[in-house]
């Protein structure tokens, strides 16, 4: 089946956002890394429009466990650099803004504004192991509201622990973080973050139980996606109310109660997974 021209776009920003910060700022990574991202999204919704019926749903998985190791691995080994929220935050703290930092802008403060949580969907690294795992998630959510609001407390604690460091250990961050020991950092974070949500994707049965009990990121990421110009809406089509998008929703998100009402899905737990959209029956959702 020849792809179609939809599947082009994503290489094709990648492409032009790697070639505009290598002229911009001149590492040559750039030109690798986000021309590498476009085309494993690419091949997602490739493999999307090919696989058949339930089956579809792996394209998005192949992309994002695809594109793990180019963020995971090569920038953090390549530039000894910490991608994490409380890394890039203790750099910003002292003024230095590195490829770290210009990692969280692109995919998490205004790429969201664009393309709303699409990086929880499609290129998280901690959910990128989450969503391989094998449980079949709940049609029932098992996560409470008041479960979700930990991650509230969860986001205190990182950007407290930048914080302490600076100001109440004395931290010197460009004298002992700064290339030195980055990577330490971020190989900690991911250890932690890990050893949270695996636990809570089993005893939950939610693979993406972390994304919404503890993880930190997702509430930065939700005030620019309230804004986000590409949304889930209706086609046209009559919902039937089958429920197969509210049962399949890896975030919970009412997605049936939008699309019944003929509006857009505003709800900033949607991550731009596109599973409602696959397993509408009616085509119902684009």
């Amino acid at each position: 089946m020849k792809p179609s021209p939809i599947t082009y776009i994503p290489i094709a920003i990648g492409a032009t956002v790697g070639i505009s910060l290598y002229a911009a700022i001149g590492w040559w990574g750039f030109l690798l890394l986000f021309p590498w991202i476009g085309i494993a999204v690419a091949i997602g919704i490739y493999l999307q429009q090919i696989l058949k019926t339930k089956k579809k749903v792996l394209g998005r998985k192949v992309s994002i466990i695809l594109i793990l190791p180019a963020l995971l691995l090569f920038v953090p080994l390549v530039n000894n650099e910490n991608f994490q929220l409380e890394g890039v935050f203790l750099i910003v703290l002292v003024g230095y803004f590195s490829k770290g930092f210009i990692h969280y802008a692109v995919a998490k403060l205004f790429g969201p504004l664009i393309w709303g949580r699409g990086f929880c969907g499609w290129a998280c690294w901690t959910a990128a192991i989450l969503d391989w795992l094998p449980i079949k998630k709940q049609k029932l959510p098992t996560i409470t509201n008041n479960l979700k609001n930990l991650r509230y407390l969860s986001l205190i604690i990182s950007l407290s622990i930048p914080l302490a460091a600076i100001y109440v250990f004395h931290y010197d961050v460009k004298e002992s973080y700064i290339d030195k020991s980055e990577l330490i950092w971020m190989i900690v974070g991911n250890i932690v973050y890990y050893s949270l949500a695996i636990p809570l994707a089993f005893y939950f049965v939610d693979n993406r139980a972390f994304c919404k009990i503890l993880c930190p990121v997702s509430l930065v990421m939700k005030v620019p996606a309230q804004f986000s110009l590409i949304k889930k809406r209706p086609t046209g089509n009559e919902c039937i109310q089958c429920e197969n998008c509210n049962n399949n929703c890896p975030m919970d998100v009412n997605v049936m109660s939008y699309i019944s009402n003929k509006t857009k899905v505003t709800d900033t737990e949607c991550i731009s997974c596109g599973t409602c959209r696959i397993l509408c029956p009616v085509n119902a959702i684009k």
